[in-house]
């Protein structure tokens, strides 16, 4: 289950969400969806609830990050106006400092 929608993330990246790429937006969703939900370590019985703000925020820049990796492939996006910038390098590790709040367990024995 995504926490966001295509319109989420079509709004978020500016574009529309036309039938042609409404499938792999679905795609980015689901992605972050299962990140966010390998992070969190919930049990089936106690899933993140459905409209929580910040699974939603998550899920949305996560999805952004994975539409556009086929731009930063070689690790930097080139723009014309501003030059190279260089990708982030720690991956998902930023939106798990982000998800602490909606985490069960912490893998501390």
């Amino acid at each position: 289950m995504a926490y966001a929608s295509v319109d989420d993330l079509a709004f978020a990246l500016n574009r529309p969400a036309s039938a042609d790429v409404a499938a792999v937006m679905q795609l980015c969703l689901d992605a972050a969806a299962r990140e966010i939900d390998q992070e969190c370590g919930r049990p089936a019985d106690d899933p993140i609830p459905p409209g929580d703000a910040l699974a939603n925020r998550v899920c949305v820049a996560r999805a952004v990050e994975w539409w556009k990796a086929a731009d930063a492939a070689f690790g930097v996006v080139g723009f014309e106006q501003v030059g190279a910038l260089n990708a982030p390098r720690d991956g998902f590790n930023r939106h798990a400092t982000a998800l602490a709040p909606l985490k069960r367990s912490w893998g501390i024995a």
